[in-house]
């Protein structure tokens, strides 16, 4: 995933924390997903958004729970090369419980609602 995008900012806006990125448009999948016209993969969004929330709290984790996923918008490194990618995380009862947008100044992408919990070594 790391050729996927690139982190560009994070900051801190209260409880919120917004992540500035960049969709790299020489990404193995956009070749298959589709030639030609490439669509940035809805489990490779996800996979961000599972980054970003590791990179907040400092902990492994894996996605236990999608209460909500809605893909509003196509994005494409072409047509939305940068991104904001605003979150929530709550730690409840020994798990994080996340919402997340994924938008630019047009348009949301992605609306997320979930639970992440910690790897266990």
């Amino acid at each position: 995933m790391k050729d996927y995008y690139h982190i560009d900012n994070q900051i801190l806006a209260g409880d919120e924390t917004i992540f500035e990125v960049s969709l790299l448009p020489d990404y193995c999948a956009y070749a298959g997903h589709f030639p030609g016209n490439p669509v940035s993969p809805g489990v490779c969004n996800i996979q961000m958004i599972k980054a970003c929330v590791e990179r907040v709290t400092g902990k492994r984790l894996f996605l236990g729970y999608i209460a909500q996923c809605r893909f509003s918008a196509v994005m494409t490194p072409q047509t939305t090369p940068h991104l904001r990618l605003r979150m929530r995380v709550d730690a409840v009862d020994g798990m994080y419980k996340v919402s997340a947008s994924l938008f630019d100044e047009i348009k949301t992408y992605i609306d997320f609602k979930g639970e992440f919990s910690i790897v266990k070594a």
